[in-house]
C-alpha cells in the first residue's frame, strides 16, 4: 500500500544529486518531497581516502533513513560501500545510464599533446597511466561544476568525468559539453573498466518497510539490478573498498551476463579478467572467477 502523505526522499545537496533524486521521485508517480542533506564528503577538501572514503557521501543520508527522518534514500551506486549499513537494503535500481568515463580536453590541443589531466580517482589515474604514459595525473576534487571551472581556468589540459553525471545534468550532447569549449573522448569499457556501480542509481529503504514496494517495483530495472548485484558480489568477495584502484563492470541481457575486472595491485601490476555465462550458473561461475584472481597486497594509499 502506497502512503497518501508525500514520500520523503533524502539525497546529497549537490546539483547532480538533486536532479537524480527528482528523476527517481518523479518516476515513482506518487507525492514526494526531496530532503537535501549535506554529506561530510562534500565538506572535506582533501582526499576522501584519508577520512573514510566515498561512504562519506552517503553516511549522513543513511543515518537519516535509519532514524526515520526520511523514507527513502537515493544515491549514486558507485558511492555506496559494500556491505550496506545494518538495517538498510536495496529497494530499486533504475535503468543504468552510460557507465563510461569521458576525457575532455582543450580545443587547441591534439590528443597526443594532453599532459596535465585532473582526476581524484585512483582507478582512473592507473588506467590513464597504463594507456597514456606521457600524461601527468593531478588531483581534482569537487562537484562537476567545480571541476569544470578549474578546467576552463586552465589548471588542467584534460579532465576525466563520468559520462552518466554529465548526461543527467544535460551537459553531454552530441559529443560536446554544453557551455564548455572542449573536445570529448568517451573511454571504452574494455580498456577503462568503470568503477563498480558507475552510471547506476540506487534507492535504499529500511529493512521490513514495505510501504512503497509497489511503486519501487515499477522503477526497478531488473537487468541493471542484477548487473549491480554481480559487481557488488565481486567487490565483497575480494574484500575491496573505494580506496582500491579497481574497475568492475557487469551487463545482463536476458538469461546471460558478462563481467569485466581490472585491478591494479602493488606496483600498479594489472590483473584483468573477463567472464561470460548464463545466470542459472552464476554462483558457480562467479566462485571460479574469484578463485582465479590472485590478489597480491594492494598498495597502501
Amino acid at each position: 500500500m502506497v502512503a497518501t502523505s508525500p514520500i520523503s526522499i533524502g539525497t546529497r545537496k549537490s546539483a547532480l544529486a538533486l536532479i537524480q533524486a527528482e528523476q527517481v521521485a518523479h518516476a515513482l508517480g506518487v507525492p514526494y518531497q526531496i530532503v537535501p542533506i549535506i554529506s561530510s564528503g562534500d565538506q572535506i577538501p582533501g582526499p576522501l581516502r584519508d577520512h573514510g572514503g566515498k561512504c562519506l557521501f552517503t553516511k549522513e543520508i543513511d543515518l537519516a533513513l535509519l532514524s526515520g527522518e526520511i523514507d527513502l534514500a537515493v544515491h549514486s551506486m558507485k558511492d555506496v560501500e559494500t556491505p550496506l549499513p545494518d538495517g538498510l537494503e536495496i529497494a530499486a535500481v533504475p535503468s543504468r545510464e552510460d557507465p563510461r568515463d569521458v576525457l575532455i580536453y582543450h580545443c587547441n590541443l591534439s590528443f597526443d599533446a594532453i599532459t596535465k589531466v585532473g582526476t581524484s580517482s585512483l582507478r582512473r589515474a592507473r588506467q590513464l597511466t597504463l594507456h597514456y604514459p606521457n600524461m601527468i595525473i593531478l588531483p581534482c576534487r569537487g562537484n562537476i561544476q567545480t571541476r569544470l571551472q578549474k578546467f576552463t581556468q586552465g589548471q588542467y589540459d584534460g579532465l576525466v568525468l563520468a559520462a552518466a553525471g554529465l548526461k543527467r545534468l544535460g551537459m553531454l550532447e552530441d559529443g560536446s559539453i554544453k557551455g564548455i569549449e572542449a573536445q570529448v573522448q568517451l573511454l571504452d569499457v574494455d580498456n577503462f573498466v568503470p568503477a563498480p556501480g558507475q552510471g547506476a542509481l540506487v534507492v535504499l529503504k529500511r529493512k521490513g518497510d514495505a510501504r512503497f514496494d509497489a511503486a519501487l517495483e515499477i522503477i526497478n530495472h531488473e537487468e541493471s539490478f542484477f548487473a549491480i548485484k554481480i559487481e557488488r558480489a565481486v567487490v565483497d568477495a575480494l574484500n575491496l573498498t573505494c580506496h582500491d584502484p579497481v574497475g568492475v563492470y557487469a551487463t545482463v541481457t536476458g538469461a546471460t551476463f558478462t563481467l569485466s575486472l581490472q585491478l591494479f595491485s602493488q606496483g600498479s601490476e594489472l590483473i584483468q579478467k573477463s567472464l561470460k555465462g548464463n545466470l542459472e550458473n552464476i554462483d558457480y561461475l562467479l566462485k571460479s572467477f574469484i578463485d582465479e584472481v590472485r590478489l597480491p597486497e594492494l598498495p597502501k594509499t
